[in-house]
């Protein structure tokens, strides 16, 4: 017999696309160096700020400056009070080996389950000694690709046993310039999984950076909304004054390109100050429903409602009908508690589109299967929920001229 669960499958090919939750709660596994019994290896801990950095003993060292650095541009970023669990890993261990199980258990269990659900996302930053062989493969560090994939898995697998949905963003660690030999994502289809390249610091100088600005990426995912991208050009430029693409300024490399291979980067816009993000892709086709961030986290949040709403039904008697199928009765129940649990924590939020034509529209819609009978397979069958997303402005298209003599 079958251990009593709920299962949401998410459903894909829908949108035919060419108390407050804590929406924006990342963790980072970085590559570090432990620093007395402050700041340990392997264990988990949770910051809201440099203060609280500054308290594990965690400074700008040569061996913990990745870290550091991070957190400094999250905060910079998102702002101080901004929740952030952190784990420090060896730094022999490579970034694919975080999510690759031994003995059942990966590094990254042990910071998602001390966080027990909390974690929206993982960011990862890649510190390795020098004792790691950099090797390129297709234009990047030969972990990449298999970091992506590791990922992935390891996304999915969580999201269905702990029924808390998670992405991981990692770096293009190593670029070496070479943008057509650079793995093309948008063939891939890894849709929990994205991939940063550009940073705050050069590839050559004092600080050498083969990495990426993966705490001003995560520190713009946790001060905005869901439903936001963080490409979102009024909410303004990112805190850094310089963005690279090795040593060369983003505004003199061709970032345009980089994006169009389904990676994550930076651009300026002409007549602005200061760098953007230019998209947030994930690493899967533009046709998937949840190719954009911005999609993953707005569905990610309706699964999270969705079960916590059914976990209350698990195991509840239900009146059924002469044929074993569900009351209407109990049917539009449990459709109303849907519903209103997710308009109240995302529609009333600006998270989901509405019909404003239309006073009773929630976007959200939900339906039971009135045709499965209950009686005999003990299931609580949903038919279908869906949520309408925003709309966002990627093109906008301007016919100007003159206006005619008359």
């Amino acid at each position: 017999m079958s251990f009593p669960s709920i299962d949401i499958n998410f459903q894909n090919g829908a949108i035919g696309s060419v108390s407050v939750s804590p929406d924006g709660v990342l963790g980072i596994v970085c590559n570090a160096e432990a620093v007395g019994t402050t700041f340990l290896l392997n264990t988990s801990y949770v910051v809201k700020g440099m203060k609280s950095v500054a308290s594990l003993g965690i400074v700008d060292s040569i061996p913990n400056h990745k870290l550091y650095k991070f957190l400094q541009e999250f905060y910079n970023e998102a702002g101080e009070g901004t929740e952030l669990w952190i784990m420090g890993i060896a730094r022999t261990v490579k970034i694919s080996d975080v999510f690759i199980p031994v003995n059942g258990v990966s590094p990254a269990d042990k910071l998602t389950n001390t966080a027990n659900g909390r974690l929206r996302g993982i960011i990862t930053v890649f510190n390795p000694d020098n004792s790691y062989t950099h090797t390129i493969v297709n234009g990047l560090d030969s972990d990449v690709v298999p970091s992506i994939t590791a990922a992935q898995t390891y996304s999915v697998n969580y999201t269905n046993t702990k029924k808390a949905p998670i992405f991981v963003l990692i770096e293009g660690y190593n670029f070496n310039g070479t943008i057509t030999a650079l793995p093309d994502l948008l063939l891939r289809s890894d849709n929990r999984v994205g991939v940063l390249i550009g940073d705050t610091e050069k590839r050559t100088g004092t600080t050498a950076s083969k990495g990426a600005a993966m705490g001003l990426l995560a520190g713009r995912i946790a001060k905005n909304p869901v439903h936001v991208k963080i490409a979102k050009v009024i909410d303004g430029p990112v805190k850094s004054d310089n963005v690279y693409v090795l040593d060369t300024p983003v505004e003199e490399f061709d970032t345009e390109s980089i994006h169009d291979k389904g990676y994550m980067t930076f651009r300026q816009h002409v007549g602005r100050s200061g760098y953007f993000f230019v998209e947030d892709h994930l690493a899967c086709d533009t046709g998937d429903d949840y190719h954009f961030l911005v999609r993953r986290r707005v569905i990610d949040k309706a699964y999270r409602l969705a079960y916590d709403v059914m976990l209350d039904f698990l195991q509840g008697d239900f009146d059924l009908n002469a044929d074993g199928t569900l009351s209407p009765f109990d049917a539009t129940t449990i459709e109303g508690n849907i519903i209103r649990r997710i308009a109240s924590e995302m529609t009333d939020n600006g998270e989901l589109s509405v019909d404003k034509s239309n006073d009773k529209d929630k976007g959200v819609v939900v339906k039971m299967d009135l045709t499965n009978n209950m009686a005999s397979n003990s299931k609580l069958k949903l038919e279908y929920l869906r949520v309408r997303p925003k709309g966002y402005a990627t093109y906008i298209e301007v016919p100007l001229g003159y206006v005619p003599v008359q």
